[in-house]
């Protein structure tokens, strides 16, 4: 997909999150005056409550604004301005200078003006921000990617959770400068919440970077043989024995599948895998392909997606891999033509390079990956030994969404 991506520090010039950055700088700023003028210690938030008499949680979170390297991260921590004028005052009575405790309090009003003008109170300019990808909450709150999926889950009738995807790409056997593919897709404990909900679980397709079905660059192979009455592609030997008879439908550039209606609940959740290779893919730059890439789709309500690439040691490429994710706000198509740096969604996950063996791909929460890459190289005769691997995971990942990972393929050989 040949897509210009759109700086992140784009962002920094928006007039809420230029303000309030300056405005939470001034108030941290003022803060350390205060606790200087006092006499305080921030890196000792137990002492400063023991010697001013104040609360303990109180200090630590003073503590950890005045800490922090980033002005915006200091909203996990600043306390309510009530929090706020109570140190004050203990700091005052302490010796603090009056000036500087006034600086403070004209910092706090001025950031609560800001708040008032661009998101009416501080939990909507936490959801701003967050929505940019520059603000990221404690672990212990609960983020819009969660209130999503809750959401979600209760308005469409299922989810599950986890989705995982493990490509494995290896230079072809048969054709010299092409690859091989092979791509497992996964739903772990895919349950229903209401029992008419017929939804699609996985769907087949191979494009170039301009979104044409490239049916006549490749050939496609299944992993295992299919068990009838199984829809095509289907990985019986990884997927749980209460899988229920699953819809196979042909679309117009592949095939999709569907779980039908039918029970609810944790007694009927299930696992179910997907898995084929793409043979004699290129691997070398043309006018209408110039990047290599592999994907996984989010339609479902999950709690968790992992994203797995496993590169052969031979398979060349010009840049290391870079993860985007695509957001579908209008329902509409996936084709990665309409893949733009509009849709893009904020991603603060970083990409993990790990190693490619079935053991260093085990993740407890989700321990189908490990006999997934099993599957993957026995089947193909690959040696785990000739590759290494990326990860991405999300938390509640957004639906409906797409998580590219690509990398520049190699100019063709002579040119």
């Amino acid at each position: 997909m040949v897509l210009d991506m759109a700086p992140d520090t784009a962002l920094q010039h928006v007039q809420v999150v230029s303000e309030a950055r300056q405005a939470l700088h001034e108030v941290r700023g003022a803060l350390a005056e205060v606790y200087a003028s006092a006499g305080a210690d921030p890196a000792e938030p137990q002492g400063v409550a023991r010697r001013y008499n104040l609360n303990r949680n109180l200090t630590w979170k003073l503590s950890r604004v005045l800490r922090s390297d980033e002005p915006l991260a200091t909203l996990h921590h600043l306390p309510g301005a009530g929090g706020v004028e109570i140190a004050i005052r203990a700091f005052e009575d302490a010796g603090a200078d009056a000036t500087v405790a006034e600086r403070l309090r004209g910092a706090l009003a001025n950031l609560q003006a800001v708040i008032e003008r661009h998101a009416g109170d501080r939990e909507g300019l936490e959801l701003m921000l967050e929505s940019m990808g520059l603000f990221e909450r404690d672990a212990t709150s609960t983020s819009g990617r969660e209130l999503a999926f809750r959401g979600n889950s209760s308005v469409w009738g299922l989810q599950c959770n986890a989705r995982t995807s493990l490509t494995v790409i290896a230079p072809s056997a048969t054709v010299p400068g092409k690859l091989d593919f092979a791509i497992v897709s996964g739903i772990a404990g895919l349950q229903r919440l209401r029992p008419g909900v017929q939804w699609r679980l996985y769907r087949a397709q191979v494009h170039d970077d301009k979104g044409s079905i490239m049916s006549d660059a490749a050939s496609v192979e299944p992993l295992e043989p299919r068990r009838e009455p199984d829809p095509p592609m289907m990985l019986r030997s990884l997927c749980s024995p209460n899988v229920p008879q699953l819809i196979s439908r042909p679309t117009s550039d592949g095939v999709e599948i569907l779980l039908p209606g039918g029970e609810v609940g944790r007694s009927a959740a299930f696992d179910c895998s997907f898995g084929y290779v793409f043979r004699r893919l290129p691997n070398a730059a043309s006018e209408t392909n110039r990047f290599a890439s592999t994907a996984i789709t989010n339609t479902i309500p999950g709690e968790l997606l992992v994203f797995d690439v496993a590169l052969h040691r031979d398979v060349q490429f010009d840049s290391e891999p870079e993860v985007v994710l695509y957001g579908f706000p209008h329902g509409g198509s996936e084709s990665p033509a309409l893949q733009t740096d509009e849709n893009r969604l904020p991603l603060r996950e970083q990409l993990q390079r790990i190693g490619a063996h079935p053991a260093a791909l085990r993740m407890a929460s989700v321990p189908s990956i490990e006999a997934t890459a099993e599957r993957i190289y026995s089947s193909l005769g690959w040696q785990p030994a000739d590759f290494h691997a990326y990860r991405m995971v999300l938390a509640h990942p957004p639906m409906s969404s797409r998580l590219v990972m690509r990398w520049k393929l190699p100019a063709p050989v002579g040119a």
